[in-house]
């Protein structure tokens, strides 16, 4: 079974790998996508970075709408029963 330290410690190897990769490119549109993919495996080094990123890319979700600390959550998934 992998830990957690593992898994953050492959993903920092993948960082740099990924960095160097678009360090070896030459000047253009490669250079630029690869630099995009290397900045955004460095974001998911940071706490909490994972939740923003699925956030900003579900298309279901507005934005701030996941403000889990809003009062409007506390009722969340119980049933209204208004018999």
């Amino acid at each position: 079974m992998t830990t957690k330290e593992q898994v953050f410690e492959k993903l920092e190897s993948l960082v740099t790998d990924a960095y160097q990769f678009a360090c070896s490119l030459d000047i253009g549109e490669e250079r630029t996508e690869a630099f995009e993919m290397y900045e955004a495996l460095r974001r998911m080094q940071r706490r909490g970075a994972a939740s923003e990123m699925l956030a900003a890319t579900n298309p279901l979700i507005r934005p701030g709408m996941m403000d889990y600390d809003s009062d409007c959550y506390e009722d969340w998934g119980e049933d209204e029963d208004n018999d």
